[in-house]
């Protein structure tokens, strides 16, 4: 079946950057925007809020599963991303980082001309209001909402005491003139509530008449001709519809999605489209290529004060809930990680090289259900029952690199994920020496004198080979999925620094995968800034 309405501009994906792109380029009256996302609503109890994190239904996920990873003994991971509206920014554990200004500085220098610190700047402070009010750095008056992390603990201040005796100094403002340095976190949040850019850029843009958002409606593939994208064919429910566009399609279906979906419409590496079968209208090597991802390994203590896993009971909820109510604080806004730690491996280096998230809680070891050979898998994650803290240790440049593949050319098959977590040998080692460091924190009067015991990676391990077995078991993926469809020059570029795809006109990728590089931190405040910036790309072409 073919609609008959024609639209300007198609935004495939609701998530971090798609919701952006909806609401920037719907704010002209005369540009008619259709958002299309596989996934449905994100009013959900456990997607707004923050405590359910660990509580997410696996219907918001897409649950990709990897190859087994022959760094990891085979081992197979789940890759998260969300299903949803809002994206990964609806399911993610709301961390507020924007990287080090080196890092797209460096993207510069990549080839990705117009994206160094002085060019994004101006779009990350446009995102943002931040609840600690604007300045040079931080915007005031954006969609997104950002604020200090709304649960005091004594374990989080101790960390922090214990980084700064460590030798860290203590950073008031990781996101402003720099990032190194320990830090309480900052959040998607607002009163305590999930601030995703479904709630934020979205909603606005539903609010007009122009925009237009379908959920549970999957994109099987662009449709090109003559050279130009044209529209996009999906599927809702058993229906097949054919939509035209007079713009531009805009691919915003994140890291894993925009390349697979590239490659179904026959852009792509050529032998590996002829292989499946797919037409090859345009060849572009880098499809796919230059995956990275975050490897990250847990430290966890016993500790001799309460932790928050303890108080999930009858009074815990009611006093948690009481201040979440009356504050929007308290456990119920918990996330992933309560402090940061930014640091280097050089006192000579000003640039970050690894990041700790440490939150006052933990879980349990080796109990989650899952079959034999299987790694990680957020969804099966299970909250400790004794008093526990938990540091996440993540060397935020990795060496090695992976590929997104097509599996077949059914557009409904999962797509190949391989990327081997340590398969270069640089990654391991840049792990093990944040270990290190992380020892001497624990090590630090402030933190020492409430450790009972060091659960993981204990006591006994010592030696870099003991550290090496420890870490190849309990790492896994950060969540930080970027770099498929690079942006840049040269031939394993996919998109030019205004991100329209190599060979295809009217079409562009805006979302993680167009990332050079991982930026030092989580990456959902990047994407976001890439959607605002795309925005821009697109209206100014128009003009």
């Amino acid at each position: 079946m073919t609609a008959h309405q024609e639209w300007d501009y198609i935004v495939v994906g609701a998530g971090s950057a798609g919701c952006v792109l909806a609401d920037r380029l719907s704010e002209s009256p005369d540009n008619r925007v259709l958002v299309l996302e596989a996934g449905g609503s994100d009013l959900h109890p456990m997607v707004q809020l923050p405590v359910g994190l660990y509580r997410m239904p696996r219907g918001l996920d897409w649950n990709y599963s990897a190859e087994p990873d022959p760094s990891l003994g085979g081992r197979t991971d789940k890759w998260a991303a969300g299903k949803v509206l809002g994206g990964s920014s609806s399911v993610n554990g709301m961390i507020w980082v924007r990287g080090d200004p080196a890092d797209f500085d460096e993207w510069e220098k990549l080839g990705a001309t117009g994206w160094g610190y002085a060019d994004v700047l101006p779009y990350f402070r446009r995102a943002e209001t931040y609840r600690r009010g604007s300045d040079r750095f931080r915007g005031g008056t954006g969609p997104q909402h950002v604020a200090p992390v709304g649960v005091r603990h004594p374990l989080n201040d101790a960390f922090l005491m214990a980084a700064t005796q460590a030798g860290l100094p203590f950073n008031p403002d990781y996101n402003g003139e720099r990032q190194i340095g320990a830090a309480r976190t900052q959040v998607s949040q607002r009163r305590g509530i999930r601030w995703s850019t479904a709630r934020g850029h979205l909603a606005r843009a539903r609010r007009r008449r122009n925009c237009t958002v379908w959920t549970h409606a999957q994109v099987l593939r662009v449709l090109v001709e003559g050279g130009r994208a044209v529209g996009v064919e999906v599927r809702r429910g058993n229906t097949v519809t054919q939509l035209r566009c007079a713009g531009e399609v805009v691919l915003s279906a994140g890291a894993i999605a925009s390349p697979r979906l590239l490659m179904l419409s026959g852009i792509g590496p050529a032998d590996h489209l002829r292989e499946h079968g797919v037409p090859v209208l345009a060849d572009v090597p880098g499809v796919g290529r230059n995956l990275q991802e975050h490897a990250c390994a847990p430290m966890s203590f016993e500790v001799n004060v309460p932790s928050l896993n303890q108080e999930l009971h009858a009074w815990g909820f009611l006093r948690h809930g009481l201040d979440f109510v009356l504050r929007g604080q308290g456990g119920a806004t918990a996330t992933a990680a309560q402090a940061l730690l930014f640091g280097t491996f050089s006192p000579e280096s000003t640039r970050t090289d690894f990041e700790v998230m440490f939150a006052p809680f933990g879980f349990e070891h080796g109990k989650a259900k899952r079959k034999k050979g299987d790694g990680h898998d957020v969804h099966a994650m299970q909250l400790a029952k004794n008093a526990v803290g938990r540091a996440l240790l993540c060397p935020v440049h990795p060496q090695g690199r992976g590929s997104i593949t097509l599996r077949s050319a059914d557009p409904l098959a999962p797509p190949r994920i391989d990327r081997p977590m340590y398969g270069d040998p640089r990654d391991l080692q840049a792990m093990v020496e944040v270990f290190r460091f992380m020892r001497k924190v624990t090590a630090a009067p402030a933190f020492r004198k409430y450790i009972r015991a060091e659960v993981l990676p204990g006591p006994s391990v010592q030696s870099d080979e003991e550290l090496v077995e420890v870490i190849k078991r309990t790492s896994y993926g950060g969540q930080h999925a970027a770099g498929t469809c690079r942006m840049g020059s040269g031939p394993e570029a996919v998109v030019d620094p205004e991100l329209r795809v190599s060979g295809v006109d009217g079409l562009r990728v805006a979302d993680a995968s167009v990332m050079p590089t991982l930026p030092s931190g989580n990456t959902n405040a990047a994407t976001i800034m890439i959607g605002e910036k795309a925005a821009d790309h697109v209206l100014t072409s128009a003009r």
